[in-house]
């Protein structure tokens, strides 16, 4: 398999290798607003990266997954990738969407090289909504804490699965019917995608947010021009039951972070988050959405810095 990766280091010898995956219907791209401030920091803080940012396989200039191929082969192929052919015996991992998947597969199985995890936005599961932790006497005192705007957000994870959810079904079931059906159409595509980067924060494109109606026609472009739409659709075909409504339980003690973003499609209250992993850092910002590190690139960068900076032992 061909591996596309952007591989920026830092020219500080002491930077923490930090591993960042992208979902659908993002890609490398995403990450260009951030690459420069994780590797040369501005201000009090001194603390640097080695940046790797691969293409999952069948995005962009990544060979397609073969039959059979799931995230937690990525996962592998991403920690070969990081300690064999880079030579860093050990490293942190970021991830969104699909990358949280490919993230938490790092996070248990390769915990003898993954040092730290950060998850933005989503972990690999669908989030509970309000009635589910009432009802589990585990959270259901808890609830009652939140905020009643935590409360209403709990209520409108639904609000996913009934209103938006037709992408992800297509996807799942014949990502081959959508996709040759648009292989050859720049329309089409940026109508099946541009959708669901406008579904998000309603100040998508004012300060912080650097997501502009170029970058959506350039990470469509990135897929029109590589031919890789329906390739990088398989990933919901190959990857079935990834998210579903059951709590996940990490495999050790990995120190984990979350980043909590106020219009990203699901919410999981902190307290939820300890139950799924060894939880070290928590962030909530007003600004941002499903796609972070464009929607609020200072608070991308800052919690990355935070949660490796403290955590990371070589």
């Amino acid at each position: 398999m061909t591996v596309h990766f952007i591989h920026q280091r830092s020219s500080d010898p002491n930077a923490i290798p930090l591993l960042l995956t992208h979902g659908w219907p993002g890609s490398f791209y995403e990450f260009h607003e951030v690459i420069g401030p994780l590797n040369n920091p501005q201000g009090k803080s001194n603390i640097s990266f080695h940046v790797v940012v691969p293409s999952l396989p069948g995005f962009g200039f990544t060979s397609p997954a073969p039959p059979g191929w799931t995230l937690n082969n990525t996962a592998d192929l991403f920690d070969t990738l990081l300690t064999e052919v880079l030579g860093y015996p050990s490293y942190t991992a970021t991830g969104g969407d699909w990358g949280c998947v490919v993230t938490w597969a790092l996070h248990n199985n390769h915990a003898d090289h993954v040092r730290a995890v950060l998850y933005t936005g989503l972990i690999p599961q669908m989030a509970p909504n309000y009635d589910d932790l009432k009802s589990d006497p585990r959270f259901a005192d808890k609830v009652d804490s939140l905020s009643e705007a935590q409360k209403q957000r709990l209520r409108d994870n639904t609000l996913f699965t009934t209103n938006m959810f037709g992408y992800f079904i297509e996807q799942s079931t014949r990502p081959a019917t959508i996709g040759l059906a648009l292989y050859d159409n720049p329309i089409g595509q940026l109508s099946w995608i541009a959708d669901l980067y406008l579904h998000g924060d309603p100040l998508m494109g004012t300060p912080p947010s650097t997501l502009l109606n170029s970058t959506i026609l350039t990470s469509v472009s990135l897929y029109h021009l590589t031919r890789t739409f329906e390739t990088a659709a398989n990933v919901y075909l190959q990857n079935p039951g990834t998210f579903v409504p059951v709590m996940r339980h990490a495999a050790n003690s990995v120190p984990m972070g979350f980043a909590e973003y106020l219009y990203e499609v699901q919410y999981y209250p902190e307290f939820y988050l300890q139950e799924v992993g060894n939880l070290v850092f928590h962030s909530a910002h007003e600004r941002g959405g499903h796609f972070s590190a464009l929607d609020n690139p200072p608070a991308y960068v800052d919690d990355i810095r935070t949660m490796m900076g403290r955590w990371y032992k070589p």
